[in-house]
């Protein structure tokens, strides 16, 4: 644990300034060889670069960050419809001709950057903002914090990429991370968070078209909307799980239940 800002920004300097090192130069240029050597197509290249990704983060937190991923979940009726919900948008893609594309580039995104954003960044800035006590003010802290460093981390694309298109990825991380955020906080656990970023590639990935194609996009994309406003709304006077489990478990501080 640290209570100092200035030690906060020191620890995350580092693991961003490692972090890129490691995948920007030394995985990228190992996976361009293995690229050529083993004549891999540019999905089993990317998959690899993913898997080396998400060793690289759950290392470096090991080293520096040292965060606990929560990834327990008890049983609720709310948890089971959430799943439930999950479920039925996807089943309108499972007959596309590209599903294992769409599977694979679901995983690279649910894993490796959840494991970052949410797992590292956002419980390292929510470790140290609630270390006193609780407050919405101090969450909304952390998730916008760690939202913006894990979206302006998409800027080290502009060295093969167009700036638009780097702006707009940047953009898209940073407010999809709300909705991410949002259901790992309310949660206590990385699962349901990873199955939302798993579901939103799986479907700009998958090929289909009809009706209930548009009705899951259209579903998916209010469903985060409304659990937004709503979870922040929920905030003011209501501890989220998360919380609780960071200030119990890490911090050793009381909390109200």
């Amino acid at each position: 644990m640290f209570t100092s800002s200035k030690k906060l920004l020191k620890l995350t300097i580092l693991f961003l300034a490692l972090d890129l090192l490691l995948e920007k130069v030394v995985a990228f240029h190992f996976v361009n060889w293995l690229h050529e050597q083993l004549s891999l197509n540019q999905l089993q290249s990317n998959f690899i670069f993913k898997l080396i990704e998400l060793l690289i983060v759950l290392g470096l937190n090991v080293l520096i960050t040292k965060q606990r991923f929560y990834l327990r979940q008890s049983f609720s009726w709310w948890g089971s419809l959430y799943w439930i919900f999950i479920l039925l948008i996807l089943l309108p893609f499972l007959v596309s001709s590209n599903i294992g594309e769409a599977i694979a580039t679901g995983m690279m995104g649910g894993f490796s950057e959840e494991f970052l954003a949410r797992g590292v960044f956002l419980g390292f800035f929510l470790t140290y903002f609630l270390q006193s006590n609780y407050s919405e003010s101090k969450l909304m802290k952390a998730v916008l914090y760690s939202n913006l460093i894990f979206a302006l981390m998409h800027f080290t694309n502009l060295t093969h990429e167009l700036f638009s298109y780097v702006l707009l990825q940047s953009v898209l991380a940073f407010f999809s991370g709300l909705a991410l955020s949002a259901i790992y906080i309310q949660t206590g656990s990385m699962w349901p968070a990873i199955a939302l970023h798993f579901t939103s590639d799986f479907i700009l990935t998958a090929n289909g078209t009809g009706k209930f194609i548009l009705w899951a996009q259209a579903g998916f994309s209010y469903f985060q909307i409304l659990f937004v406003v709503i979870t922040f709304f929920y905030w003011r006077k209501h501890e989220p799980l998360l919380s609780r489990l960071i200030r119990k478990n890490v911090l050793k501080t009381d909390y109200q239940e």
